[in-house]
Parts: structure tokens; sequence; C-alpha cells
């Protein structure tokens, strides 16, 4: 059955592509990342890149609801972030840091968007941002949150609580081996070992060579741990900062929620509602 990430710009999605694609990596799936439809266009369709590329483990961000429901049988977990967050980190992103060429893709929209924000001051620049923000919302928007195969999530639960919500993401893909299972030490030991290639820590080649080859069809529970460990918020900004020390030219900006309260003016929260309306009510998010 065909695993699907389903992220939202500014949602943490780097992050967690970082972690689903060392866990494909050690369980041996052929995972894809699909940011934009020009990716898929030359197959025709989004299923149909997947059935050619004989993909596992999809991963995708700001996914129309049209085009997920081609997709063959699956199990999704997907991830939505306040939206007003979205809309002031986007705005940092993409007046500083945000890469215009990505997966084969070149975001036209962004480079004006950019010139544009550069020319102003913040107040105005995140205005022109709430406007720009509507290709990732509007998607948010119209997600049905009711279908059984997607196990929905907020970002901001996934930061604040790595561990448990990493390992309900894993168990929902059923990708971790149950509780005290017999074999947990072996894939514990067949993990680290792998790990210790994928990531060149000293040693890696060393185990290597003095261990058999292991099939892992399912990570062990210590993987986790382990995961949310190594991706940390320092070491994917590299830098010495922790979440909610910020600097603005850098993609990994803040690394805390509820940023927006700091940069939303009055005259922001009127031009945001008059734009989307409820959506952040409706997303589960407080009014303010």
């Amino acid at each position: 059955m065909l695993l699907v990430y389903s992220g939202r710009h500014k949602a943490a999605s780097s992050w967690s592509r970082a972690i689903l694609r060392e866990a494909a990596a050690l369980l041996g799936l052929n995972m894809v990342t699909v940011i934009a439809p020009e990716q898929w266009a030359p197959y025709g369709s989004l299923a149909e890149l997947v059935r050619q590329e004989r993909v596992d483990l999809l991963s995708l961000t700001n996914i129309e609801q049209r085009h997920y429901e081609t997709l063959p049988p699956r199990r999704t977990v997907n991830v939505i972030r306040d939206p007003r967050d979205i809309v002031v980190s986007g705005y940092f992103s993409h007046r500083n840091t945000h890469g215009v060429h990505a997966l084969g893709v070149t975001w036209h929209e962004l480079i004006d968007h950019r010139k544009r924000l550069l020319e102003l001051d913040v107040p105005d620049g995140l205005l022109e941002e709430i406007d720009f923000s509507g290709y990732f919302l509007d998607h948010m928007s119209t997600w049905d949150y009711h279908q059984p195969e997607v196990l929905e999530l907020q970002m901001e639960n996934q930061i604040s609580d790595q561990v448990a919500v990493w390992t309900q993401i894993f168990e929902h893909y059923g990708l971790l081996v149950p509780p005290r299972a017999v074999g947990e030490w072996v894939r514990k030991a067949a993990v680290r070992w792998r790990l210790g290639v994928l990531r060149a820590e000293p040693g890696g080649a060393r185990l290597r060579r003095a261990l058999p080859a292991f099939s892992l069809d399912r990570l062990p529970r210590s993987y986790v741990p382990l995961a949310v460990g190594h991706y940390t918020f320092t070491r994917l900004s590299d830098s010495d900062r922790r979440p909610g020390e910020v600097d603005e030219m850098n993609h990994y900006r803040n690394g805390v929620p509820g940023d927006w309260r700091n940069h939303f003016t009055e005259r922001h929260r009127r031009a945001f509602r008059a734009r989307y309306g409820d959506l952040a009510e409706r997303l589960g998010y407080a009014a303010e």
C-alpha cells in the first residue's frame, strides 16, 4: 500500500522529509517528493507518476484534494499549521531565503514576489504575503479532514511532543514493530549499524564490515528518539541556536509556533479575515 506524507508549505516539511528520507533508506523504500504539478505533468497524472516510478513513500507539499484523490489505496499523514504562522514564516522565507529552484521546478511567482517584498517595509510586506499565501492556504481550506485513511496532525503538536507524534506517524504507516516484539534488539542493532553508515559517523564503515546484512521490514521503536534526537532545529539550521532564537536569514528562522502574534497588527488581522474568513478557527486554532 502506498504511504503518503501530505505536508503544507512552512509547516516543518523540510524537517519531516529528512526523517522520512532516512527511514525510507533504512527500510529500502522508494521515496519520491513532489512539490508541484509540473513534476507529474510528463506522466499525465500524479497517480501515473506513482505507478511508473514504483513509489512506496510519497512526500507531497500543498497537494489539492482533487489530485490526492487520484492516488491508489494509501495510508496518509496530513500535517497542517496555524495559517497565520504560515503567513509570517512565509513572509521572511520568501523575502530572504527560500529557493527559487527545487526538484526541477522553477517558482516563477516567487521571483516577482520577492522583488516586491524587498521594496516594502515589514507591515506592508505582510499584507502582500497574506494575499500571496492563498496558494497554500486555499488548499488547506478545501482539504477533506474526515478521510478514514488519513491521520490528521497539527505541526504545533508534532514539534512539541516529537517522539510521541512521530511514533504515531510510523505506527499509522505500519512501519514500527509492536511493543515488546521478539527481535526488537536485532532490529535495533541493525538500525544503529545502518545509521552509522547513512550519517557517516566515525566507525560506520567498520560496523558495516563487522555485521551481516539484515533485511528490515519494520523499524524498532527505539528508532524514533534516535531520529528526532538527530534531526534537531540546531542541526538543521546549521547553527548553535535553539528554537525561538531568531535568524531572519536562515531557512530555519524561528522554530516555535505563535510567532504571528508578534507581527500581526489589527490591520493584518482584518486583512487575513477578509481573505480567508474563519479558516484558523475551522482548523482548530484560537481566534484572537
